[in-house]
């Protein structure tokens, strides 16, 4: 059971998704007397999401509590799951799975894995959640003969986790494409946003500890929650090349 601390995190955070950014949630006092809480609690929890960017406290008499929407970091010198990277920035990860299915590849799936029209996927599609508020659409895919059962396991935490748990997977490396891309009707109404909002939509094929891809997934990241950050290793005298690296590929118009 939640403490009244984490009661009144969840109930601020849910106002704060429901509102606009730069919206007044209303002054110290204010929300004190809307929360039925004391200002000292109230306190410590604004502190706790001012740190992790979903508000500013403005001070003066024009101030207040503004909501912020911070933005999520995606590191590009990474293989982990969406979990892993929004708890190291303090964020509670949330899942919506929205369906679950076996079936036929597309040509460019098969390309991706490595396997031929006759095989099967799994194809697992999610809604990740930070803090309660969808952060990205994603779209999985895996060789069904490689993961048998793979439907049965609970689906709403990181699948990574799930393949080196129960197959024995490791995730080693993974080839990563990003591009700008505009939403969807659809992918707009399931990411909470309006219909062509910016969306990064990140293409990967991750190979496991064999060097053999081991799944196919397209993840498109709300354009104005999402960050991308990578290290970079220079080239001078006296410096070894790295192994990681990232680039970015400018798309030709038609």
């Amino acid at each position: 059971m939640p403490t009244q601390t984490e009661e009144l995190r969840r109930r601020i955070v849910a106002d704060i998704n429901a509102g606009v950014p730069g919206t007044k949630l209303g002054s110290e006092r204010e929300l004190a007397e809307h929360y039925r809480t004391s200002r000292s609690s109230l306190r410590q929890v604004l502190a706790a999401l001012e740190e992790a960017g979903l508000i500013d406290r403005v001070i003066g008499r024009a101030g207040g509590i503004f909501i912020s929407h911070g933005q999520v970091q995606r590191s590009l010198a990474d293989v982990v799951g969406v979990p892993a990277f929004l708890a190291s920035q303090g964020y509670v990860a949330g899942t919506r799975v929205l369906s679950t299915k076996i079936g036929a590849p597309d040509a460019t799936t098969q390309q991706a894995l490595g396997i031929s029209a006759d095989d099967f996927v799994i194809e697992i599609q999610r809604v990740r959640l930070a803090d309660g508020s969808p952060i990205s659409l994603e779209l999985a895919q895996f060789p069904a003969d490689a993961f048998p059962g793979l439907l049965e396991e609970q689906l709403g935490g990181s699948l990574y986790e799930i393949l080196e748990k129960r197959y024995g997977l490791v995730t080693a490396r993974a080839d990563e494409h990003i591009e700008a891309v505009n939403a969807t009707p659809e992918e707009a109404h399931l990411l909470g946003i309006k219909p062509k909002s910016a969306l990064l939509l990140i293409t990967r094929v991750t190979y496991d500890q064999t060097d053999t891809a081991c799944e196919f997934s397209r993840d498109l990241f709300r354009g104005d929650r999402t960050r991308l950050a990578v290290t970079a290793q220079g080239r001078g005298v006296g410096v070894q090349p790295s192994v990681t690296a990232a680039s970015v590929v400018l798309q030709s118009q038609p």
